[in-house]
């Protein structure tokens, strides 16, 4: 057995702990996450959270996009020979000007209020405040993960969603239900990235990721462009997740619109509940490129996606009748729909993120992924009359994607790209039935 063999037999062990660890601090955030939702959506009623939804679509759209940028910084921090200490201004230098862009949201905010059919503009300045924050805050889970700090990441989590639900509390009633509810979201990111801010500075300093590259290659891979494939890898999944909540407000009666957005919150669990698995198995995939590694972590998204739909159809219904309070009511035929699409979109965000991981195919996987947004538009816009249709759209969407995908690679997809691959940030790869990339 070859000493890369043993290293990444040894790592998946330590993936598989980690993901364990990961799947259950997010399922405590999710809960508490879920809980501050139910709050919201009884202090302000149907009608309210059905604008309250979208919103937080867009600060989820933007998170993820931050994450686009984690996952950059993560993986030059796993293939780095230098601690945090050395990595943490590049990293927020990478960072800055993207958290520059994100407060352009503000400069959208009348439009966005009349799409949305608020009656003021302070929520959607709340969401560009919140967006920077997450942008800047990426710098620091970047390096987090980079250097496999899963305990800190697990911890950060659940202390987020604890601080957001106590803010939650003091929600009120009435038409400042939307602003206090973004505002109670704002202080907790903030609170968690300064948290995190605080361990790399004072406590990490020994910290040193296991470099699997040459130093030359590390400096090529730090300029690069990672960080942005990764924004438009996340933005493009979690757009075509969010658009069906976007149109149900804008398309259906308030109610319905509300009712909509509460199934689908739900719904989302799914790919919360998944995403811990990316990010256990990020640095391993980027260290070795090994189709194994791949593949467990495909199977281990989609199993639990899977286990995720079954309590979801069994029990959606209830949650969303009692739990939302006086106005929600869950139907089963939209939930069953809704799981569906996550499941979908779930298992495309592990390969896209593992294809960012290991500099496979990223042309192939931005430009399905394009189709995707595009032809989600266009299904949501001409194609789905109700909220069932709309439910089915991130499926749909992604399915088309997923055939443009297979057009672009052809005959290299089941061989995972057997020719070499134009790495985003240093030299092609070569591709073997063993490792997803080998470097020279």
């Amino acid at each position: 057995m070859s000493p890369t063999t043993t290293t990444t037999q040894g790592e998946l062990r330590q993936v598989a702990g980690a993901s364990l660890l990961l799947v259950a601090a997010g399922g405590v955030a999710g809960i508490l996450n879920l809980l501050f939702n139910v709050v919201v959506a009884r202090e302000g009623g149907a009608r309210d959270y059905g604008a309250i939804g979208p919103l937080l679509t867009l600060v989820t759209v933007v998170g993820l996009i931050a994450t686009g940028f984690q996952f950059g910084i993560a993986r030059h921090a796993a293939v780095s020979s230098q601690g945090p200490a050395h990595l943490l201004g590049p990293a927020f230098r990478s960072v800055l000007p993207w958290a520059a862009v994100a407060m352009l949201l503000a400069v959208l905010s009348w439009p966005l209020s009349g799409f949305l059919r608020l009656h003021s503009l302070v929520p959607v300045l709340l969401v560009a405040a919140l967006a920077t924050v997450s942008v800047l805050g990426a710098a620091v889970s970047g390096l987090l993960v980079g250097f496999r700090r899963f305990k800190v990441i697990a911890a950060l989590g659940v202390g987020t969603a604890v601080l957001r639900l106590g803010l939650g509390f003091l929600v009120g009633h009435g038409s400042g239900t939307v602003a206090l509810s973004l505002l109670a979201s704002f202080a907790a990111v903030a609170a968690s990235f300064l948290a995190g801010l605080l361990f790399l500075t004072v406590t990490a300093r020994g910290l040193k990721a296991s470099p699997s590259r040459s130093p030359g290659e590390i400096v090529e891979e730090r300029s690069g462009r990672a960080g942005i494939v990764g924004a438009l890898i996340a933005g493009a999944l979690w757009t075509t997740w969010g658009l069906p909540v976007l149109f149900a407000r804008h398309t259906l009666a308030a109610g319905l619109a509300g009712d909509f957005a509460a199934s689908q919150l739900l719904a989302g669990a799914l790919i919360w509940g998944t995403a811990p698995i990316v990010t256990a198995f990020f640095p391993t995939i980027a260290r070795h490129r090994t189709r194994r590694t791949f593949l467990y972590g495909e199977l281990a998204t989609l199993l639990i996606a899977l286990l995720g739909s079954v309590g979801l159809t069994a029990l959606g219904p209830l949650m969303v009748g009692h739990l939302y309070g006086h106005g929600f009511t869950g139907s089963r035929s939209v939930l069953i729909m809704l799981a569906i699409s996550a499941t979908a979109t779930a298992c495309a965000t592990f390969a896209s993120w593992a294809a960012m991981a290991g500099s496979i195919r990223l042309g192939g996987v931005l430009a399905s992924l394009g189709v995707a947004v595009a032809s989600e538009v266009l299904w949501d816009a001409l194609v789905a009359q109700g909220p069932i249709t709309l439910a089915l759209a991130p499926v749909v969407a992604l399915g088309i994607g997923a055939a443009t995908f297979l057009l672009f690679v052809r005959r290299s997809v089941p061989n995972l790209g057997a020719r070499p691959s134009r790495s985003v940030d240093g030299p092609a790869s070569t591709l073997t039935p063993e490792r997803i990339g080998t470097e020279p």
